[in-house]
């Protein structure tokens, strides 16, 4: 029996086999060449009927495909420079932590959905955008740390209801809906880049959260009606010389702390409405 089943006309990895069916592999290697053959890419459903510790997939191998590793029991894996994620490539499967490679831009539509046992996730500093779900129903995730983040489309972290911190680094450009609703954890968070905008359910469900700092670098901020009403936010720190652009004032709970320094543009504008603390 062929440990690796290898389509020679695509050099994707369609199954893999083990004399042992269910029996917890400490780790499996997955070979750029094996037995004369490549392995460019790994196919849908690859690993169904295995359990792994560990999965190694070596450099030259250039794509996990979507699903590949859905609803797997591989617990941890190594990934080299230069591959690239399907969608839901792991969604449902028991991994614990993932370090992504540095040359992954985009994490597509729900890769990572309801990974029950998700604690953490790093990512290096060629990440710029999150899809839709991609982190979504991972309870156990705690961390998640990003540094160049451009772009987090909706529900990217709905049902983290354990994240209690999070980096999205500071180029955001673009936010989505329903990013942190469910996030039971999350009570204070960062966003910092050049976004010009608020989605009106940005923040919707985040029920937790009661520290806000918006830094923006944008030359306008807006700012949609109701936008933060379903929080339990006690102050927003608004940072960055840019004119905030409200439609109404209910665009804050009446009770919102607003924190900004003298001579910001936001100051002259919403320090009529509502309570002000002044920073240095």
């Amino acid at each position: 029996m062929e440990r690796f089943v290898i389509d020679q006309k695509t050099n994707t990895l369609v199954k893999c086999n083990h004399s042992m069916m269910w029996e917890r592999l400490d780790y499996l290697i997955i070979p750029h060449q094996y037995k004369g053959k490549q392995i460019d890419r790994i196919g849908p459903h690859c690993f169904d009927h295995l359990m792994i510790n560990l999965l190694c997939i070596e450099e030259g191998v250039e794509y996990l495909e979507d699903e590949a590793c859905e609803n797997s029991h591989i617990y941890n894996v190594k990934l080299p420079r230069g591959l690239k994620i399907g969608k839901r490539c792991f969604a449902g499967s028991q991994l614990e932590d993932i370090l992504l490679p540095r040359s992954l831009h985009i994490i597509k539509e729900g890769t990572f959905s309801n990974c029950k046992n998700l604690k953490s996730i790093w990512a290096q500093r060629g990440l710029n955008t999150i899809s839709y779900d991609a982190f979504n129903g991972c309870e156990s995730l705690k961390e998640a740390h990003f540094h160049i983040l451009k772009n987090v489309r909706d529900r990217a972290f709905t049902g983290c209801s354990s994240l209690e911190t999070l980096n999205l680094g500071y180029q955001i450009k673009e936010l989505g809906n329903h990013l942190f609703n469910g996030c039971d954890s999350l009570k204070s968070l960062e966003i910092q880049g050049n976004f010009d905008k608020l989605e009106k359910y940005t923040f919707a469900g985040a029920d937790a959260l009661e520290s806000l700092s918006l830094w923006t670098h944008a030359d306008s901020l807006y700012f949609p009606p109701d936008g933060f009403q379903d929080t339990c936010l006690k102050e927003i720190s608004l940072i960055g010389d840019f004119e905030p652009i409200v439609e109404k004032r209910c665009c804050f709970p009446e009770d919102i702390v607003l924190k900004m320094s003298y001579g910001q543009k936001a100051l002259e504008i919403l320090g009529y409405y509502f309570d002000v603390d002044i920073v240095a």
